[in-house]
């Protein structure tokens, strides 16, 4: 059973719907009410007075109309058409102020809504795990938060709304009209079961195609995504027309489900129009009989309601079908906003947590064992990160350097065994807690489109320009942001692409150095900088590691030769611990290591 619903959206809005709905039924009633009163109002302009053509067992509505109609034409002819247009004027005044609001009201639902569904997704993508992350396209995230809203809003929200008002002015219509005449009305219903059977054969296969078409559309956006962000690639490889067919097939094939789809949906509007249009002729015929007849059981004026009442009934009625079509089609589209919003964070806080402990030992692996997709990572990691002390983890490509580390700011949480912070174990402390202790800084550097003040203090609120400056200078980037046009304010790019290599880890380092924690982790922070950027970045390393706990990926082996401690992983196993010089002596796997790259 799903979590979230429709009605789980629009749950907090029940107050404003309950309000939408009487509106929509007092428009509705004003609407039929202006009707009744045109009607007399041709019939006092063409007659003497009401029709006193004789009635078989005349309604209680006729007698109603009878009185008080007879009772504005008794002022005479021309007040009683000036009573009967003010009169008019009122009603459809009336019915067009509560149509309004009606509108009005519901369409804040509406908008509100979208804006809860956008911050529940935005507040779950950044909450869900790093492993879902990364194994699922970005452009399909992207769609879901984007595209699917858009469809959710156009063809499930525009739809409910729509079918609602419809089913009210339908329901209050033929309220009416059974009571005018119920054996008419009754013939008019024999019909609906008929249609009722044409759209259910159109509508089985829209929910599939729906669903079809939303995963295309995320791919699409897949595709444009990935083509942007590799172009350097495309461009190099002389690929541009290979990749330019194969999105023209792609789009081909998407351009025909979507038009597979519109005419089905395009289908439901002439096939009810084409229904009312023969139940009109059929009530023209039989209700003419029952006027004309030598025991008329309608009058003409009366009848005439009834035909201008059916007629207004086939726009709302003809609406019903197509909604229900457009629901079809766009329940694909909240399907995969469910789906996202029912993932299952796989880091369990705890009912009872743990202050973060004042950190005297260090962070202690026990034992610590993590499979990712049944393939196991890591086996039996038992290792103390001491406080303090710098500790360097080299290995080959997939050993596990990246996933022990992860695990340390509980991005992951171990399959079996425990990591502990002195003696208090991860799983007892609050996620943001341990993260509040650490900074980190990566190979692939994380800025944002704005200011470099904004990069270096991401996530802080209470800092100082000098505390700011004071960071930048201990990373070796103050020199260069001040020669930027407007220094500290300088807008650096989509992930600071206004910038070089080195400059955006410098800025990464200076926003560690301001965070000022007690752990700190560096993955592999200078693998793709050239030599002189190196230097600088490891100037600021070396600065910022002191008397700091700190956790190196290596992946230049002469960034870690005064390390306190190195590890060696291999297929996810400690190798080798030890300094430097006491892992050359054992000629092993790190030796290797360092004759490869000359150290």
């Amino acid at each position: 059973m799903r979590k979230y619903f429709n009605w789980t959206f629009a749950k907090p809005y029940i107050v404003n719907i309950i309000l939408y709905i009487i509106l929509v039924c007092l428009a509705t009633i004003f609407s039929i009410g202006s009707i009744l009163s045109a009607s007399n109002f041709l019939s006092v302009l063409f007659q003497e007075g009401i029709s006193n053509t004789p009635i078989v067992n005349p309604s209680v509505l006729d007698n109603l109309l009878n009185n008080v109609y007879g009772n504005i034409i008794a002022f005479g002819k021309e007040k009683a058409l000036l009573i009967f247009g003010i009169l008019i004027f009122i009603i459809y005044f009336l019915k067009d102020i509560f149509s309004y609001l009606a509108a009005f009201i519901i369409s804040s639902v509406r908008s509100r809504m979208l804006r809860n569904i956008r911050n529940m997704l935005f507040k779950k993508y950044i909450s869900l795990p790093l492993s879902y992350i990364n194994t699922h396209r970005k452009g399909d995230l992207i769609s879901r938060i984007s595209n699917d809203i858009i469809e959710y809003d156009e063809n499930v929200l525009k739809s409910i709304i729509s079918f609602l008002s419809a089913i009210i002015t339908v329901i209050l219509y033929f309220l009416v009209l059974l009571y005018i005449d119920y054996k008419l009305t009754l013939v008019v219903l024999v019909v609906f079961p008929i249609v009722s059977a044409f759209i259910s054969l159109i509508s089985r296969s829209l929910r599939s195609s729906s669903k079809h078409l939303q995963q295309k559309n995320s791919n699409l956006v897949s595709i444009i995504e990935q083509t942007i962000s590799g172009l350097r690639i495309i461009k190099a490889h002389t690929a541009i027309e290979m990749m330019n067919e194969r999105f023209v097939h792609f789009n081909a094939s998407f351009t025909r489900l979507r038009n597979g789809i519109y005419r089905k949906v395009d289908l439901a509007s002439p096939m009810s129009e084409f229904f009312g249009n023969t139940m009109l002729i059929g009530l023209l015929l039989f209700g003419s009989s029952r006027v004309i007849s030598y025991s008329p059981t309608l009058s003409p004026e009366i009848f005439i309601v009834y035909l201008v009442l059916f007629t207004l009934i086939i726009k709302p009625a003809k609406d019903i079908p197509t909604a229900f079509f457009n629901l079809k089609k766009g329940k694909a589209s909240i399907e995969r906003i469910v789906e996202i919003l029912e993932i299952e964070n796989k880091i369990k806080e705890p009912n009872n947590p743990i202050p973060f402990p004042n950190f005297d030992k260090g962070i202690i692996f026990n034992n610590v064992s993590f499979a990712y997709l049944d393939k196991l990572v890591l086996k039996n990691i038992n290792i103390v990160f001491e406080k303090g002390k710098t500790t360097a983890i080299v290995g080959s490509s997939g050993s596990g350097k990246s996933t022990l580390i992860d695990l340390i700011p509980k991005f992951y949480q171990p399959t079996e065994g425990e990591i502990l912070f002195d003696n208090i174990n991860s799983c007892d402390i609050l996620s943001n807690q341990i993260r509040n202790q650490i900074s980190i800084v990566t190979q692939d550097t994380i800025l944002f489109n704005d200011t470099v003040i904004n990069n270096i203090t991401f996530g802080f609120e209470n800092y100082t320009l000098e505390q700011v400056k004071n960071a930048a200078k201990i990373a070796n980037a103050h020199q260069f942001i001040e020669s930027l046009p407007d220094g500290y304010n300088t807008i650096i790019g989509d992930r600071g692409s206004n910038l070089s290599g080195g400059q955006r880890q410098r800025l990464s380092i200076a926003r560690a150095i301001l965070k000022n924690s007690e752990i700190l982790i560096l993955d592999e922070a200078t693998s793709a900088l050239d030599t002189e950027n190196e230097r600088l970045v490891q100037d600021a390393i070396s600065k910022i590691t002191i008397g700091k706990t700190s956790i190196i990926i290596a992946h230049r082996l002469s960034t870690i030769y005064n390390a306190d401690k190195i590890l060696v992983l291999d297929k996810g196993e400690i190798k080798e611990v030890g300094t430097h010089k006491e892992l050359i002596s054992i000629n092993g796997i790190y030796s290797k290591l360092c004759k490869m790259q000359e150290v």
